[in-house]
């Protein structure tokens, strides 16, 4: 590749970076079954996501690296908190975040009360289309995902969603 095109080629991955960063996008989803995978719990126990079933699920893709992502998470601790009573669960899926340790300590030093999993980076691209973090899947009790949500989001927005969700759900 010339010079010039591997310029263009980074100048571009700039720009979708930066996009992502700063861009908040909820995307209602035509009805899709969540994609069959496993993820690893924090003590390397394997879980599968067909385990989640008969619970709204908000599934959050995020890293220990990721700033946006620390944006989000005092939102997702109230989103959990807020819901739980009513059989809601955020659940986070942390990738390239390093042992299981140190995502441990993560999630303390910021009060990160609420499950997290521990997923492949090539898996959550490949199943999820995940392109940029953090990602969040609204799924609702049989599985289907209602909603798509690209970098963070507030509590308010989140809260909506799950209303409606839970208002319209068998």
């Amino acid at each position: 590749m010339s010079e010039r095109g591997m310029l263009a080629t980074v100048a571009t991955v700039l720009m979708l970076v930066s996009v992502m960063v700063v861009t908040k996008v909820a995307v209602a989803t035509q009805l899709t079954s969540v994609p069959d995978a496993t993820f690893r719990s924090l003590d390397g126990t394997p879980v599968p996501l067909a385990d989640l079933r008969e619970t709204v699920v908000l599934l959050n893709f995020w890293g220990t690296w990721c700033v946006p992502c620390l944006q989000e998470i005092p939102e997702l601790v109230r989103l959990s908190h807020q819901f739980k009573a009513q059989g809601v669960a955020v659940v986070g899926v942390a990738v390239d975040s390093g042992h299981p340790d140190d995502i441990r300590i993560f999630m303390s030093e910021h009060g990160m009360d609420y499950s997290n999993l521990i997923g492949e980076l090539s898996l959550v691209k490949r199943r999820f289309h995940v392109i940029g973090f953090p990602t969040s899947l609204l799924i609702d009790r049989q599985g289907l995902i209602h909603k798509r949500y690209f970098g963070p989001q507030t509590f308010e927005i989140l809260k909506h969603d799950v209303e409606l969700l839970l208002q319209h759900a068998p």
